[in-house]
């Protein structure tokens, strides 16, 4: 458990000198504060005897005055430094998480690392603060409280140290019985999260399909259940408050007893016994404010477990020590006998092989999970294969940097996936380095123009999140002009004209002809339309290619392409008909 302790401090050791001054300062005073008790043990023994209090309740009037400025002074600098580095992790993480590899990402969920770094944001915040704050200071506190009141009375003493240990041993036991239920608390928020998450992204669909309702009723059902796991640990903690409240109480009449037969005995005065007091309620204080410690750690290390296994997969984001640069791609792409799939399913591709020289035009077709995105995702290293190879211009793409085998690539989703920020800033993604006139020339490419300029803030319009102050055929347009401007050597269209209506589909369509122009082009076709004008089409099935040829060689051959094509029309029953021989003489 003190080992999540230990890491979250790490974190502050980019402010080590001013951690350590406000430290040393909360410690001092703690130190200082041991001296009240004895104080005022002091103006009740001078007023008990008649003697002149004033020089002692001035002292203690000082005494109380410096050590709330300074108290105020040294909060006000912890605070800042515990807002100032959740901010700064809050950046640093991000960029780890951003930086994870997409295989990562798509197995875990967005969802799942907001919700982590979030909370690991806050958790951390919270223990940072009170580290400088209270931890350090209670424990020395603690060590401080007993030899001095050893020194003042051993009998007494013992009534303290009593307290203690049944604080710990209280402790000790209620932790044993709450970890696995705030572990699992962890985890119902994470669904609950998840859901909210989820819900939220989805609105249009819920609204569309009346969902509102029945969605906010799953979401109740999730806080019930995290209520559930809630609950029991709430309650296992209540009972040790009660526990240590009464240990706390009984030491208390434990002390006064003890101090009255003394004072009766004339062994000790009656100001020790109200320092003694002073001193069990310090010492009740601080005991709390472990307990709290203790507890907060507790927590933390649910919450923080998430976050240390991303913080820990660092290597999954570093590129190999001797992994090059992939530079001056002409674009001849060759995939020899690869082969991938995905933990406990089927799905995937096998043993496939293909070459696409520079300049050609590949198309993707076939059923719907048949393995075409995977391909693609393999191409781009969102996936690695399990055996085989991909090279681009005979260098294994496995040996380069992403960075730089992205850099080859320009990719149009058929979810457009745009930023909610303005246009201009949409399709500078493609070319950070790119004039605003370059921008204008590739949206014009994309036949993006028109609707641009129609808006009040033309360039300057804020697209909404996902895109969604635009239509589905403006946001696609956007992202092919985003792909335009970066200039790669390859292409990766993902039905890039799927959202457009067939007039502004037609201009799109002769932009990305003039755009696949001495370009690798890899057309994941949806509609067979698409890829009559492909080099080389490959029809996948079941992760596997089983026809491969030109688009005349496959609709002639009277295999799966042919039927394919006459489902979708574009084949008539009759031509399908006299192209059985074909195949059968062939």
């Amino acid at each position: 458990m003190f080992q999540v302790y230990t890491r979250a401090l790490r974190y502050l050791t980019v402010h080590k000198w001013r951690v350590a001054v406000v430290v040393i300062a909360n410690v001092i005073l703690a130190a200082i504060t041991i001296a009240e008790p004895v104080l005022f043990g002091r103006i009740i023994d001078a007023i008990s005897s008649g003697s002149n209090v004033t020089s002692i309740l001035i002292l203690w009037a000082g005494f109380g005055v410096f050590n709330t400025v300074a108290y105020v002074a040294v909060a006000r600098e912890a605070d800042r430094l515990a807002h100032g580095r959740r901010a700064s992790l809050l950046t640093e993480a991000f960029g780890r998480i951003i930086s994870m590899p997409l295989s990562w990402h798509h197995q875990r969920g967005t969802s799942n690392a907001l919700h982590t770094l979030l909370r690991a944001s806050e958790t951390l915040f919270g223990l940072w603060l009170e580290f400088m704050r209270t931890h350090l200071a209670t424990f020395v506190a603690l060590v401080l409280l007993v030899p001095t009141a050893m020194s003042m009375d051993l009998r007494l003493s013992f009534v303290l140290i009593g307290l203690g240990i049944v604080y710990w041993f209280i402790g000790k036991w209620v932790m044993s019985r709450t970890k696995d239920g705030q572990a699992s608390v962890e985890e119902h928020y994470h669904s609950v999260f998840a859901h909210v998450s989820d819900s939220i992204s989805n609105v249009s669909v819920l609204h569309s399909y009346n969902r509102i309702e029945a969605e906010t009723k799953a979401l109740k059902s999730f806080t019930e259940k995290l209520l559930s796991a809630q609950y029991p640990v709430l309650d296992w903690w209540a009972f040790a408050s009660a526990l240590n409240r009464t240990a706390s109480t009984v030491s208390m009449m434990i002390i006064l007893v003890i101090g009255t037969v003394l004072v009766k005995s004339g062994e000790i005065r009656v100001g020790d016994v109200i320092a003694f007091i002073g001193f069990a309620n310090l010492l009740i204080g601080r005991l709390d404010q472990m307990r709290q410690f203790v507890t907060q750690i507790f927590e933390a290390r649910a919450k923080l477990e998430d976050f240390f296994v991303l913080e820990d997969s660092v290597k999954e984001r570093e590129e190999p020590g001797d992994a090059r640069e992939l530079s001056n791609v002409s674009g001849t792409v060759e995939f020899r006998n690869v082969n991938f799939g995905f933990a406990n399913t089927k799905q995937g591709v096998h043993d496939v092989s293909f070459t696409a020289r520079a300049g050609e035009t590949i198309a993707i077709v076939g059923p719907t999970g048949a393995g075409k995105t995977t391909l693609i995702n393999l191409l781009q290293r969102v996936y690695d294969p399990d055996s085989g190879q991909i090279l681009i211009d005979g260098t294994d793409i496995s040996t380069v940097t992403k960075n730089s085998l992205r850099n080859s690539i320009a990719t149009v989703f058929q979810d457009a996936g745009l930023l909610n920020r303005s246009i201009r800033e949409n399709i500078r993604l493609g070319r950070e380095t790119a004039t605003d006139a370059e921008v204008v020339e590739a949206a014009a490419a994309a036949a993006a123009t028109d609707f641009i300029d129609s808006r009040i803030n033309g360039y300057l319009t804020q697209v909404g999140e996902r895109g969604n102050r635009l239509s589905g055929g403006e946001r696609q347009r956007i992202a092919i002009a985003r792909a335009i401007l970066k200039n790669a050597p390859i292409l990766v269209l993902d039905e890039a004209t799927s959202a457009l209506d067939v007039e502004t589909e037609a201009r799109v369509k002769a932009a990305v002809d003039a755009l696949r122009k001495n370009r690798t082009t890899f057309i994941i076709a949806h509609r067979l339309s698409t890829v009559r004008d492909a080099d080389l089409v490959l029809f996948l099935d079941q992760g596997r290619v089983i026809e491969k040829g030109t688009f005349d060689e496959l609709s002639q051959r009277g295999g799966r392409f042919t039927s394919l094509l006459r489902t979708s029309g574009l084949l008539t029953e009759d031509e399908a008909q006299q192209n059985r021989p074909k195949a059968i003489a062939s």
